[in-house]
């Protein structure tokens, strides 16, 4: 995949993890479903992300996933290898693991000690040995909620952003934080918003791509969302948007297992979330259900 041949927008997907039975991680459903998102206009995947249950999974499991997609992918969409790592000696480590595995792009999240951020960054973006994406994500997993606390001021991020080796910037769902950070991101830098239901305003504040959990599930209406808004075309994109905003919502808010179950519906090999997480109740299974039949999807 040569990424500087992309053209914008560029839609990325959290993959979620399939498990087997007695909680391994199933290979074979992951070759399955990259198969499958072969097929579609999806531009890359992002692997090691919260929708993947990360936190759940070992270094080991995290390098063969990578490795497991990038042997079915074979250079068709970006391997992106995504890892959360306050220590700038491990994410060096780890970050070199992840691209002899296969990945083209690194993905990295802002420290949560704050005053950390600027030595972390200067430490370390110049040793990964590919281009990086930082994504601005304090509290993985609380996709319901409603406030956040930022990871750095919008002009660190906009100085980190500006390093030679960034290839861009994943944006929070703060929009109103966000579109202060996008006056400092450098023009030549992609600025991806990071939701489903955030993609129409996203593009209102710079956006030029995407990076969200609904990229499985709609990769063609994301990215049509995200094409349209960006020419302009207005009417069309709300229409868009508005069809998908029930289902964005009630699979995200359900995490992992909210997109796993969401996948199955669509075909897909989901599965049930690692243990100790608990699979949907049958509310929230019907609420996913209608809400993708109610969009078109089902």
């Amino acid at each position: 995949m040569q990424i500087k041949n992309l053209k914008d927008p560029i839609l990325v997907a959290p993959s979620p993890t399939p498990f087997n039975k007695d909680d391994s991680v199933n290979y074979s459903a992951i070759e399955k479903n990259v198969s499958k998102w072969l097929e579609t206009p999806l531009t890359g995947f992002v692997l090691g992300s919260e929708n993947g249950e990360e936190s759940f999974l070992s270094q080991e499991e995290k390098i063969k996933i990578v490795s497991t997609v990038s042997q079915v992918n074979s250079g068709e969409k970006i391997v992106i290898g995504g890892l959360d790592n306050p220590s700038t000696i491990e994410t060096i480590k780890e970050s070199e693991k992840l691209v002899k595995s296969g990945a083209d792009l690194i993905r990295i999240r802002i420290p949560r000690n704050r005053d950390s951020v600027m030595p972390y960054f200067e430490s370390v973006l110049d040793k990964i040995p590919v281009p990086v994406l930082v994504i601005h994500q304090m509290a993985p997993g609380n996709f319901d909620k409603f406030s956040t606390e930022t990871g750095a001021s919008s002009e660190d991020i906009g100085e980190i952003c500006s390093h030679p080796n960034v290839f861009g910037y994943i944006s929070s769902s703060l929009i109103r934080f966000e579109a202060k950070v996008k006056q400092h991101i450098p023009a030549e830098k992609k600025f991806w918003t990071c939701n489903g239901i955030l993609t129409l305003p996203g593009v209102a504040i710079g956006a030029n791509g995407a990076c969200m959990m609904f990229g499985n599930i709609a990769p063609k209406i994301s990215l049509d969302i995200l094409s349209l808004a960006m020419n302009n075309q207005l009417d069309k994109a709300y229409e868009l948007h508005s069809s998908i905003i029930d289902a964005d919502w009630n699979v995200l808010s359900s995490g992992a297992a909210g997109l796993k179950y969401a996948l199955d519906l669509l075909g897909f090999e989901g599965g049930l979330p690692r243990s100790p997480m608990l699979e949907l109740n049958e509310k929230k299974k019907r609420l996913i259900y209608e809400s993708l039949t109610k969009s078109g999807l089902i």
